[in-house]
């Protein structure tokens, strides 16, 4: 990629504006017009501040996405945690057992008690 085909840096959009895709796409143009021996200084030094905001920028997408898939994935373990200090039963797949869901058996009353 030469410096004709790159897009002026005042009409680039804003690294928080593009998608995880679209900042890698980009990325790797920024890779491949570093690599292009023809490249001026000052253009690699833009090139390269660029790249720097859109690999953070990935980077923070793919956190993002590893903690909301780590909240979304639970062992078993975690569960009996769970229900260890909550007092709850829950299955690992967060259903309630069919012998814990039951209504408890009614409690015997003594034959002298009004309702």
């Amino acid at each position: 990629m030469g410096d004709d085909n790159q897009v002026p840096a005042a009409d680039r959009p804003a690294v928080e504006t593009l998608t995880f895709e679209q900042a890698q796409a980009e990325l790797e143009q920024v890779v491949e017009a570093l690599e292009d021996r023809h490249t001026g200084l000052d253009d690699a030094l833009a090139l390269w501040e660029r790249g720097e905001a859109l690999h953070r920028w990935c980077q923070q997408r793919l956190d993002y996405a590893a903690d909301r898939l780590k909240k979304l994935t639970v062992t078993p373990d975690e569960v009996a945690a769970v229900n260890a200090e909550s007092g709850d039963d829950f299955a690992p797949d967060g259903t309630v057992p069919a012998d814990a869901a039951a209504d408890p058996a009614p409690a015997s009353t003594p034959a002298d008690t009004i309702f």
